[in-house]
């Protein structure tokens, strides 16, 4: 029994140094990694989320009547007659001004004669007793005299070609019509006896960049709000999209429809307006994660996957407050904020989220 004990007390005595060396070991070992780890590069970090967005794209315009026209005479005359005064509104193919009827009687004489030398002519063609040459300068004139006065028929009268507002004259009662062919900004030539607009709906007007044109649609809801009626919002949709660019601002022109029952909406007001886009998936990240690449002058965030960093190009879509939707990172990627510009592509670092910056 005695000789049993000393030798489990040999075996005990030979294997303690054996452990000591192990255990040693083994803090050293970790004291090593702890050394290590402290030595890495500290960053602070957010993790990028996915959710659905609804972007309201915000932009400034002016009010336009929906339709308008200015309306004269096809040639000269005296104004014989304004029938409404300015501001009335009127129904399509309603008389609007007379004109004087000496151009219409002048016409109407020189058309009944010719008309007269017509039928002889042609009566005398038939047998020869006439050239066909001569025939067919008196048939010239004829038709020229006809042309004429169903010309001077349709100017004596100005009819309203659709239903809207009398807005202006630019010749008063008893003056004489001339053409004029001036244009004034914005609206169409300023030759006419009057103007005519149609202010129910109106539309307002806006340039929208390309980068935002290619998601507006006909039919996108849009709120409006007016200088001259401050806390009140307007409804309206997206009516018309141009079909071109400005090769100056490269923006196209975009008009919303608005109802204006109450005719409170005036042309030349100055509009704010918000286009509605449908919601969609987006991932977002704080925009202190966004930095550029001093090379290419392209923005880019520093991505951490299991304590390693990766460099990787974003494309930002749009700003909302504090935070970026860009396209580039998915739901759940881990993004650095502090200490970005000082990683590079493939390194260590340890992360600290204290919220610090650069």
């Amino acid at each position: 029994m005695s000789k049993l004990k000393h030798k489990f007390r040999s075996e005990a005595l030979w294997m303690m140094p054996l452990a000591l060396t192990m255990f040693f070991s083994a803090c050293s070992g970790a004291e090593e990694e702890s050394k290590q780890e402290q030595s890495l590069l500290t960053v602070s970090t957010v993790v990028a989320k996915g959710e659905e967005y609804s972007h309201i794209l915000n932009l400034t315009g002016t009010v336009f009547a929906n339709r308008e026209a200015n309306l004269g005479a096809g040639f000269p005359g005296k104004v014989e007659k304004i029938i409404y005064p300015e501001g009335t509104q009127v129904r399509e193919g309603q008389v609007l001004v007379e004109m004087a009827g000496e151009m219409l009687a002048q016409a109407e004489a020189e058309y009944v004669t010719l008309k007269r030398d017509y039928e002889r002519v042609a009566r005398l063609v038939k047998d020869g007793s006439v050239s066909r040459q001569e025939y067919d300068h008196v048939k010239a004139r004829f038709d020229a005299s006809k042309a004429k006065y169903e010309l001077a028929q349709k100017n004596t009268r100005i009819t309203a070609p659709f239903s809207g507002v009398i807005v202006d004259y630019m010749v008063n009662e008893g003056e004489n019509y001339f053409l004029n062919f001036n244009f004034e900004p914005g609206y169409s030539n300023t030759s006419g006896i009057l103007r005519l607009m149609q202010l129910n709906p109106v539309k307002v007007a806006v340039e929208v960049n390309e980068r935002d044109l290619a998601r507006i649609e006909r039919g996108l809801e849009a709120n409006i709000t007016l200088d001259a009626w401050p806390g009140e919002t307007f409804h309206g949709k997206v009516s018309l999209i141009k079909p071109y660019l400005s090769t100056t601002s490269r923006t196209s022109t975009v008009e919303i429809t608005i109802p204006n029952d109450d005719m409170r909406i005036k042309p030349g007001m100055f509009a704010r307006v918000g286009i509605q886009f449908p919601e969609e998936y987006m991932v977002f990240i704080p925009i202190e994660a966004i930095y550029r690449n001093p090379e290419t002058t392209r923005e880019q965030v520093a991505v951490v996957i299991d304590g390693v960093v990766e460099i990787r190009e974003i494309e930002r879509l749009r700003s909302v407050g504090d935070r970026a939707a860009v396209i580039g990172l998915n739901d759940g990627d881990v993004v650095i904020t502090g200490g970005k510009s000082r990683v590079q592509q493939g390194e260590q670092v340890r992360i600290v989220n204290n919220g610090g910056g650069e």
